[in-house]
Formats: C-alpha cells, sequence, structure tokens
C-alpha cells in the first residue's frame, strides 16, 4: 500500500525477491509493513474479535481499536494491488520465481483502504494512499490467485476467518535506504489460500504495485493477531 504511485510496466519481469531486511534498519516512529504472516510467524496473541467490527456496506466498514477506546466509521479511499505479494502467509506457489511475469496461476496481493474522511480530495488518485487523508487508516488485505479471462467486477475483501492483525504501515518499495512509511495504519488480513480474482478484474488498475522488502525487529509491532471464529453455543 503506497503513498506515491510505484508501479511495474505492461510485461515486465519480476526480479524482486521477498526477503527481509537483513541489516540493522533504524527505528520508526511508527510501525513498519509488511511482514511474515504464516504459520510460523511469531504471533503475539489470539482473540475471537476482529478490528473490523462490522462491514456496513462495501464502502464503509466499522473499526474497533485492539488497544481500546471508541469504535470508528471508516470509508472507502483506495485499493491497489501488489505482484509480488508482500504479506507472505504460507500458501505452495505464492512467491513465484524471479523472471516469471504476472498472469493466469499467478498470486497477487490486493489491498483495500478505508479512512476517516468521509470525501476524498479532488483528483486525488485511489491507487495510492493520497485519497485517504485523516486517521484512523485500516487495511483489508488478502491474496488471490489469477485466472483468465473474467468480467469486469469490483473486488471485494473476502470475510470469514482466521484473520491476522497488526499494527504497520503504508508499503511499495522504499525510495532511501531503511526509509520509514507513514502514515500508521491498521492491517487485518484474510488468511485464505483460496480466492481467486480474474485478468478482468485487475484491468481496473492502472498497473501493479512494486513490493517492499519483509520488515523485522525493532521495526514491527508486538500486537500480531490471530483471530478465529468463535462459535457460540
Amino acid at each position: 500500500m503506497s503513498v506515491k504511485t510505484a508501479c511495474l510496466g505492461a510485461g515486465l519481469l519480476i526480479t524482486a525477491l521477498l526477503l527481509p531486511v537483513t541489516a540493522e534498519e533504524p527505528k520508526c516512529s511508527n510501525f513498519q509493513s509488511p511482514r511474515n504472516i504464516g504459520p510460523n510467524a511469531p504471533y503475539n496473541g489470539n482473540s475471537d474479535w476482529s478490528i473490523v467490527e462490522r462491514i456496513l456496506t462495501n464502502n464503509r466498514i466499522v473499526y474497533k481499536p485492539r488497544a481500546g477506546g471508541p469504535s470508528r466509521t471508516l470509508y472507502l479511499c483506495g485499493q491497489h494491488y501488489h505482484f509480488p505479494i508482500e504479506t507472505p502467509q504460507g500458501c505452495q506457489g505464492e512467491i513465484p520465481p524471479a523472471g516469471l511475469a504476472q498472469g493466469p496461476g499467478r498470486y497477487v496481493e490486493i489491498h483495500t483502504v478505508y479512512a476517516a474522511n468521509q470525501q476524498r480530495p479532488p483528483g486525488c488518485d485511489p491507487q495510492t494512499l493520497n485519497c485517504c487523508t485523516t486517521t484512523p487508516i485500516l487495511v483489508r488485505g488478502f491474496i488471490a490467485r489469477v485466472t483468465a479471462g473474467g468480467q469486469d467486477r469490483p473486488i471485494v475483501p473476502p470475510t470469514g476467518f482466521p484473520l491476522a492483525e497488526w499494527t504497520g504501515s503504508a508499503t511499495s518499495p522504499d525510495y532511501t535506504p531503511g526509509e520509514c512509511k507513514a502514515p500508521a495504519v491498521q492491517w487485518s488480513f484474510r488468511l485464505t489460500c483460496g480466492e481467486t480474482v480474474s485478468e478482468a478484474q485487475l484491468r481496473q488498475f492502472k498497473c501493479a504495485d512494486r513490493v517492499r522488502l519483509l520488515q523485522q525487529g525493532g521495526r514491527v509491532s508486538q500486537d500480531l493477531t490471530r483471530v478465529t471464529r468463535v462459535v457460540k453455543k
């Protein structure tokens, strides 16, 4: 999820690798994304409720802070996708070998962004974070396998469980070494390997956003939470 547009040209081969930052990077004033959320990731806890308290419509959600405080209505302010994915969760084939281009059978990562501002600034690009001007900002993320053809329909984030939720930041490649991405962002990521998105649906975007290397150490939050469904008896 990027503030600036960071797109790949059509047909450009992928050479980026989803490797963690290995050097000791400077600490930031807010925690950073992306991060590993797979089965072996260091989750800090489990929960039976999500920070996405309610989905009112495709354009509005209710956000409930995990740290406490009143719930807030947030409004859809942007959507974009990354290829290759930024946030590994352990799906087979989620990260393609270097040099392979986007196409049917490959996974992409889709970010749907909500913010407290109800109106978007005139002329802002919804494929960036520039339309999301008022915190809190929340991203509903998921990965999906691309299917051939299809119909040009809106991409709606999947509901259900489990979810991975954490405090992080915007993403996209660093423009300077050790860059700190702002603003602070709440993430709610659907853990699933079975979603699909068609080539026609992806054509609504100008292009794919490039990826940021995985963050680690003191740059990632200590609130990575796995949210599971609780069956009430």
